[in-house]
This record gives C-alpha cells, structure tokens and sequence, in this order.
C-alpha cells in the first residue's frame, strides 16, 4: 500500500517535469507508429496494423503500448505490456521494452483508450513522438490533435486522423 503512494508520487512529480519540455515537430508524413491503448477492453491488435496500411505505414514500424490491470493474465504477444508494477517502488520504470520504447523517437502516436490513469497520461506524455493523436475528454498535454470519434467507430476514427494528417503533412 505504501508503494503504491510513492509509486503515484513519482509519477506525479515526474509529469510536472514533462510540462517544462518542448518537442521537435517535423513536418512530414509520419513512417512510425506507436498505439497506447488499453489491452483489458481491446485485444484485436489486428485492428492496429490495418491501420498502418490505411496510413501507408510500414507494419515492421508499428509498436503497441497496452495498459493492463495485470500483465500476468494477459498474453498478446505483439505488443508490449505495462501495468501499475512496471514502475519501481521509488520511482522510475523497470528495464525492459516499454523503457526502450520510452526513450526511442517516433512520428505518430495514437492514444486509444477511454479512460486515461495516471500511468496512461503518464507514458503518453514521456514518448518521445512528433505528433500525437489521442480524444477530446483526455488531458490538453498528451496530444496534438484530439479527435472527437467513440472508440467503437474505428473506422471513422482512423479515417479522421488519416484526413488531418493529409492536411497539417503533404
């Protein structure tokens, strides 16, 4: 119990950090992507890599974030699982894959879950990507453009974000 209050203070305190950063935007069309969604409520990660090729996105430059409530009672093999134990009982995540793609750069994200946490927000915020996608009702500071579109639509949804990106990349 008294873990989970450090772990929740680090994590605080380490996004008041991110709000003094600026990142890089470079107008291009985006060749990476990286989803942030929620594995308890979807797991057709099929539904991820379709989008890749509606964006025109190589499918070897997709990476999958998936909060979970346990990563033990999951298995999704392509993507990478974090749930509230991936961040250390004093603070900073534990090394593995969500620590490499943290630090590793990207051209789009998408932030595909209705319901942000603080771990969510958090791991959306410190990805190091040049334009972030994500919907209305989530924090102003974790995406460039937000798309108003229930998750059901998922065809609506990508479609607008392939309309967008169109107009703000040539």
């Amino acid at each position: 119990m008294i873990f989970d209050i450090l772990k929740q203070r680090w994590l605080r305190k380490e996004s008041r950090k991110l709000d003094h950063i600026s990142r890089n935007h470079r107008p291009q069309w985006p060749q990476s992507l990286v989803v942030v969604f929620d594995a308890d409520t979807c797991t057709d990660v099929e539904l991820f890599k379709k989008w890749c090729t509606d964006l025109q996105i190589p499918l070897k430059n997709l990476s999958l974030l998936g909060y979970t409530d346990s990563v033990k009672k999951h298995a999704l093999k392509t993507a990478i699982l974090f749930d509230n134990r991936s961040v250390k009982w004093y603070g900073g995540f534990k090394e593995g894959p969500l620590l490499e793609r943290l630090t590793a750069t990207c051209d789009l994200q998408i932030n595909y879950y209705e319901q942000p946490s603080q771990i969510t927000t958090y791991v959306s915020r410190k990805l190091n990507a040049n334009f972030k996608v994500g919907l209305a009702s989530h924090e102003e500071n974790t995406y460039d453009l937000a798309v108003n579109v229930p998750l059901t639509k998922q065809e609506v949804f990508i479609s607008e974000i392939a309309k967008y990106l169109k107009i703000l990349h040539p």
